[in-house]
This record gives structure tokens, C-alpha cells and sequence, in this order.
């Protein structure tokens, strides 16, 4: 809740002297400073419900947007060829039909969103755009798709077709797109996204950047490759950290010739540059209790937790966080958390305040019963004490 505080005005009286019996004018009392906004916390607030009891909903995203107001959206496979765009403004505890984004194919259907707010100029497009990635599918093709909204989220444009692929296909040697995920930095927007375009591998990471109002694409660069070809590297997320450097985590798929099924622990590169990331060597996420983070990481940097902050992943197998004071160095350690776990859950820092951590989540890996979106509010600079 935020407060606002007013000074009034109180009139300073000197007392009445023989040369001179007018009072002086009053003079104004200084204006205090506003005190720093604190979120309240809550745990598992329902964002959407589908009225479909059968129906999945996952990917969630939120974007935080000026005024303490926040824009959330996340997959439906059942709403046809819209998403839907959701608001709240009291810091994600009510929220309420916002907008929708409307594919300009007939017949596709728009999944695996993610929402990235403009704050400066870029092109010809003013500050304050907000900016959505999309996979629009049907069955001949799956599109990485972006628009743009100038009204802060509740009307959105089609802007570009970023990359094309086949068909909706997880078989090794299909040849389908996946899973975009925005970031802008020096006058410059980079989309991350799953690619089984290259026959040389099953899946790799890849990235297309633009500085030209958001539809003049750079060829694609690889991000993460691997020797083996069954290999699938999957669900890129970028942070910047305090050192100028970024940190892309990603769920690498294994395949496991006994059992005939894939794995996916999660990993992690660490480049000087957003685009940077393919010479770089791949880690290993490794927590001190031994456990393993595993499906559809998602990474976020908070400044708690000293000089260099915190690095923060979730994992779709754990309601838990795992957090690294190291910029990415050596062990990570578990936080546990109220949020319930989800497949592709967001971890985000709050703009107004930076003590709290947001979750989005749906629906959970592997599992078919209902599911709802849902926001929880952490404190995280408790969580963090807690350590010592």
C-alpha cells in the first residue's frame, strides 16, 4: 500500500512588541519525504479461473508497468486465436479483464507468451509501449509472433513475424519454434526462443535481435548447442547481473536410453553480453543439499543479499527457489516458498519494492487435473536473513 503525506501549512506567530503589532506572515513546514512503499504479502491469489474444468492453463507471465499497476497473460490452448490481457493495481492481489491480443491468422492460437514493457523510445515507437511475444500455432506451423500495445496493454498490433517453423512437433527432426522470451538493452531487442529449424541438432537456443522499430530481425545466432544430437536445450530466461555480465538458464532434455524417456535439469551460461552466450560454458546447476533443479527454469536478480545481489531460479519440479550470492559461482542454496509449484513458473522483483519476489504459475508438469493462474508474494529479504 502506498501512502502519500501532505504538510500542512502552520502559521509561526512572534509575540506581539511595541514597534510592531502585525503578526509575520506564516511560513510553510517543510514536505517529508514519502516513506518507502511496502507490498503486503499473499500467498496463491487466483488471477483466471477457466470456466472450462477441463481446461490447462500455463506459462503465466506478469510485466510491471508505472503506478503499481501490473499486466499479466499466460497460455489457454482452448481460447482459439486471442489472449487474454489481465490488470491489477494493488501489487497482484485483485485482478480483472484487461485487454486481448488477437492473432491476425485465422485459426492460430497464441501460446507461451511473454510481456516486456518499453520504458524509453525505441524506433518510431513512443516510451511506454508494451511489447508481447507469442508462439501462433495451427497445424501447419508454429510463428514466433511480436506485438505492440501504445496504451498500456489493453489494445495490441501485430508488429512482425520474428521466425516461422513447422508444425506444433516435439519428435527429434521436426522442425518447429518455441517458447520466445524478450529483453531490451542498449537500444536493442533481443528474442530468445526454441529451434529445431537446424537438422544438425534435435533443439538448440537461438536469438534474433532488432533495432528498427521492432520488425527489421537480424539473422538468428545460436545461444546453447550440444555435441549430441538428441540433446535438448529448451526455455531460455535472461537477467542482467550487477557486473554488466547476463545469466541465460535453460532446461537442457536428456535422453536416457534404459528408461526411453528425457530428463531435464536445468543449466546455465554466463556471457558479457546478451548475445554472447553460444562460446560460453555450460553449467550445471548444483545446490549444497544436493538436489536437482529440473523443467522450464525461469531467472530473476534481486540487489538483496550484499554487493552482488541474488540470483534467483525457479524449477517446475519444486515449489522451492535456488539462489546464488556469487554472481553465478559455485553452489546454489533452496529457499523454500508459499507459492505452489507450476510448469514454466515466473519469478519476478517487484519495481516498487525490492524486499518482495512475485511467482506466476498455472498448471503443474505432468499433471491433468484443473488448474488456475495464480500470484504469490514473497519476502524475500526474510527468506534471505534467514541464511544468516
Amino acid at each position: 500500500m502506498r501512502f502519500l503525506f501532505l504538510a500542512s501549512l502552520i502559521g509561526l506567530v512572534s509575540p506581539i512588541c511595541a514597534q510592531d503589532d502585525e503578526e509575520p506572515p506564516a511560513q510553510p513546514t517543510p514536505t517529508p519525504a514519502p516513506g518507502p512503499i511496502i507490498i503486503d504479502t499473499f500467498a496463491n491469489v487466483t488471477v483466471y479461473q477457466p470456466d472450462d474444468v477441463n481446461a490447462q492453463v500455463t506459462y503465466a507471465r506478469t510485466e510491471n508497468m508505472p503506478n503499481n499497476t501490473i499486466l499479466s497473460v499466460w497460455t489457454d490452448v482452448k481460447a482459439n486465436n486471442t489472449i487474454s490481457i489481465y490488470q491489477s493495481k494493488d501489487n497482484g492481489f485483485s485482478w480483472y479483464a484487461f485487454g486481448t491480443v488477437t492473432s491476425d491468422v485465422a485459426g492460430r492460437r497464441l501460446v507461451q507468451p511473454h510481456l516486456l514493457y518499453v520504458n524509453g523510445t525505441f524506433g518510431e515507437y513512443e516510451g511506454g509501449t508494451v511489447l508481447l511475444a507469442v508462439n501462433a500455432i495451427d497445424d501447419r506451423s508454429t510463428n514466433i509472433e511480436l506485438y505492440a500495445s501504445g496504451d498500456s496493454g489493453e489494445s495490441f498490433e501485430f508488429v512482425s513475424r520474428i521466425v516461422s517453423g513447422g508444425p506444433p512437433n516435439t519428435t527429434n527432426g521436426a522442425t518447429p519454434v518455441w517458447e520466445p522470451f524478450l529483453l531490451v538493452q542498449n537500444n536493442k531487442l533481443t528474442v530468445y526462443y526454441s529451434d529445431q529449424l537446424d537438422t544438425k541438432y534435435a533443439q538448440k537456443l537461438s536469438h534474433r535481435t532488432t533495432t528498427d522499430d521492432f520488425d527489421n530481425w537480424a539473422t538468428a545466432l545460436d545461444d546453447v548447442t550440444s555435441q549430441f544430437y538428441s540433446d535438448r536445450p529448451g526455455t531460455a530466461t535472461v537477467a542482467k547481473l550487477p557486473n554488466g555480465k547476463y545469466i541465460l538458464t535453460f532446461e537442457l532434455g536428456l535422453f536416457n536410453n534404459l528408461t526411453n524417456k528425457y530428463t531435464y535439469p536445468v543449466y546455465y551460461k554466463i556471457a558479457s553480453s546478451p548475445e554472447a552466450f553460444a562460446n560460453e560454458r555450460t553449467r550445471k546447476l548444483t545446490v549444497d543439499t544436493g538436489g536437482q533443479p529440473s523443467g522450464s527454469p525461469f531467472v530473476t536478480w534481486s540487489p538483496l543479499g550484499g554487493a552482488n545481489g541474488t540470483i534467483i531460479m525457479s524449477a517446475s519440479n519444486s515449489n522451492s527457489v535456488f539462489v546464488n550470492q556469487a554472481l553465478g559461482e559455485g553452489a546454489w542454496r533452496e529457499v523454500k516458498t508459499p507459492a505452489g509449484r507450476a510448469y514454466s513458473r515466473e519469478v519476478r522483483i517487484p519495481d516498487n519494492d525490492t524486499t518482495k519476489l512475485r511467482f506466476a504459475g498455472g498448471a503443474e508438469s505432468g499433471k491433468d487435473t484443473p488448474s488456475q493462474i495464480l500470484v504469490t508474494i514473497m519476502d524475500l529479504e526474510k527468506a534471505l536473513k534467514a541464511f544468516g
